[in-house]
């Protein structure tokens, strides 16, 4: 990494793509114990949280907590592998499912975005490997 890389890239995590996701998905709300998707399922979205928390777990073990501005749901979207998590909501949300078409343009045309992504990739890794 050069040293002008590491200052001109604003860090992942700073940049809110609520307002984006919220304009290009599908916004949908969700009560506290509703059940976003379980394991096993098909892929059809990546999931920006736009208010409230969602829980993440695996074969019943918590992966991690998901907060206003992160998403979930990313890998599968990605790979189009089946849902290796479960996802339910912990209070009330509104959520931005956003399809893979959505996602690619995204990817291509809103600088950073990609940051963002690795960003959730990379967490929800190390969030894994911590759960296990």
């Amino acid at each position: 990494m050069n040293e002008l890389s590491s200052t001109t890239r604003p860090a992942a995590h700073t940049i809110d793509f609520r307002q984006l996701a919220r304009g290009l998905g599908t916004v949908l709300n969700y009560a506290s114990g509703d059940v976003v998707f379980r394991e096993g399922d098909e892929p059809a979205y990546a999931y920006i949280v736009l208010t409230g928390k969602i829980e993440v777990s695996s074969h019943g073990k918590l992966i991690e907590q998901v907060s206003e501005g992160r998403a979930f749901g990313i890998i599968s979207l990605i790979d189009r592998k089946k849902r290796s998590a479960t996802a339910k909501a912990l209070e009330q949300s509104e959520i931005a499912l956003v399809d893979s078409k959505q996602f690619r343009f995204m990817v291509e045309t809103t600088p950073n975005f990609v940051w963002y992504v690795l960003s959730e990739v990379v967490d929800r890794l190390r969030a894994t490997n911590s759960a296990l």
